[in-house]
């Protein structure tokens, strides 16, 4: 006899990936999630970058497209995504519903440093606010931050390796991390999420784990820095 497959709700599995992001940074692995297409209400493709472990760079990166329907409401498409997130274990996902730019890939589908043909609407506009980039310039409008990113003093690099529970995931050395964050800020950019570097006192930081009752390791870490991010962003509205 066979079994019959409980198939999710749509509605459960679209809602699923806004639900994780509000979630805010609850450590790694973290996921971006982004949205483009050929104008600003039609989104045709979704790309999904896996970062493993704090400092590190995009593990994993997949791309689903679709045609005749926007990727947003697409069913198949969220399904697949959701089993790709829990496929590698992701505790956090930075995500925006907008749609940040063309579809197609500069040096690959065109050549670099030209506006797509495809794509009229996106010459010299700004992705992240869709207004033509003469005009933002004008106003002066800051580019949105999606998500924050620790960046720790090279000073206090030692520090941190010796307080922290998981020092065997951390590099030696401040440079080799520095090196290696500089390419997950990257990958994320890349992936479409724009990150904002976080400063972190060590010693704050271990003072508000210890408020906290945290031990003080890549999940503690990123939800400091995530709260710094809130508090700077309150403090500056």
């Amino acid at each position: 006899m066979s079994k019959q497959r409980k198939r999710r709700p749509r509605r459960i599995v679209q809602d699923t990936l806004r639900r994780r992001a509000r979630r805010g940074v609850r450590g790694y692995p973290l996921a971006t999630v982004a949205y483009y297409g050929p104008g600003n209400r039609f989104a045709s493709k979704v790309a999904v970058g896996i970062i493993r472990q704090e400092g590190g760079e995009v593990d994993f990166l997949e791309r689903w497209f679709s045609e005749d329907q926007d990727v947003r409401m697409d069913s198949a498409i969220k399904r697949e995504i959701v089993a790709f997130l829990d496929q590698h274990h992701v505790r956090s996902v930075a995500m925006t519903d907008k749609i940040i730019g063309c579809p197609h890939e500069e040096g690959i589908d065109y050549p670099a440093g030209e506006n797509c043909p495809q794509c009229p609407y996106w010459a010299n506009r700004d992705r992240w606010t869709g207004e033509l980039i003469s005009a933002q310039a004008q106003e002066g409008q800051p580019m949105p931050v999606v998500a924050g990113y620790a960046w720790y003093r090279p000073e206090q690099w030692e520090l941190l390796r010796a307080v922290s529970a998981d020092r065997d995931k951390l590099e030696e050395t401040h440079e080799e991390w520095a090196a290696n964050a500089e390419e997950a800020l990257q990958g994320m950019r890349e992936a479409g999420i724009r990150a904002e570097k976080v400063d972190v006192d060590v010693e704050e930081l271990q003072e508000w784990c210890k408020a906290h009752d945290l031990q003080v390791d890549g999940k503690a870490r990123a939800r400091y820095a995530a709260e710094k991010l809130r508090q700077r962003e309150e403090d500056s509205s």
